[in-house]
């Protein structure tokens, strides 16, 4: 006998196989989805500002399940004594530890940090910075419960422009946006974070409806031109949607404040 090597057990048993259970498809029979949307529709959506009282402004969101708060601070003096003749948009997009299915961590990792760009690209073409120099705006986005990613990230922009507009400063115009999801060569608007699991392609657009120009487009996956083309076309018209939205939450909270 070899002292030196662990023996195995005398007996051994096969391993116990844990059945996967089939995800279920994203169309039943009617061609509806699990929550009995068509392909074409988004979910309904609640927009709040205001929510915030320490804030200069503040905007909550709900699109469906996902939940967003977005808080905007400023604009503040730049510590650092050079001059600068346009102002300065700093971005904060971060998860909240339980509002995903595995928990996140309370240090911002990549994806934050990478979402945190997105969200200063897509609101700066719409921010005024030329008005504020040597000046900085801070806006804070806390996503409270995620269904879907894409869906967060295009939930962030909207209450991050209607935060920005609460808060008073000026814009070009209201930055909305929308995303689609591309999977069994289907467009899918505005997914959950079930249809994100068999998705082979993703999209958020970022726009602004007045001037009716694209700010930013956030693509992932594998589609064809043609599919890319049409899923830009979808996500326009449903900002186009959500643009009326963000109006009577503004237009609501004027009506509030003239009241009191």
């Amino acid at each position: 006998m070899d002292r030196k090597r662990v023996n195995g057990p005398e007996q051994s048993v096969a391993p116990i196989l844990i059945n996967v259970p089939e995800r279920p498809p994203l169309l039943n029979s009617d061609g509806k989805r699990n929550d009995q949307r068509s392909i074409d529709d988004i979910r309904p959506i609640f927009l709040r500002t205001g929510l915030v009282t320490q804030a200069n402004g503040s905007a909550y969101i709900e699109v469906g399940n996902t939940k967003a708060v977005c808080a905007v601070y400023g604009p503040r003096q730049l510590k650092r004594s050079g001059f600068s003749a346009n102002g300065t948009l700093n971005c904060d997009f971060k998860f909240s530890t339980f509002s995903c299915t595995k928990r996140r961590g309370h240090i911002r990792d990549s994806e934050e940090k990478g979402y945190a760009q997105v969200l200063v690209q897509a609101l700066a073409p719409a921010v005024r910075l030329e008005l504020l120099p040597k000046s900085a705006i801070d806006v804070y986005v806390n996503v409270l419960e995620n269904d879907g990613t894409s869906s967060c990230l295009a939930a962030a922009i909207v209450a991050a422009s209607t935060a920005l507009a609460d808060a008073g400063i000026e814009m070009l115009d209201q930055v909305t946006a929308c995303s689609a999801l591309l999977a069994e060569n289907q467009i899918i608007m505005d997914g959950t974070d079930s249809e994100e699991q068999q998705k082979d392609g993703s999209m958020v657009v970022s726009y602004m409806p007045s001037l009716n120009e694209v700010t930013h487009i956030l693509q992932s996956g594998i589609s064809e031109a043609a599919a890319t083309s049409q899923a830009i076309e979808q996500c326009i018209d449903g900002c186009s949607k959500i643009y009326s939205v963000m109006s009577t939450a503004l237009l609501q909270s004027l009506n509030d404040e003239n009241k009191l």
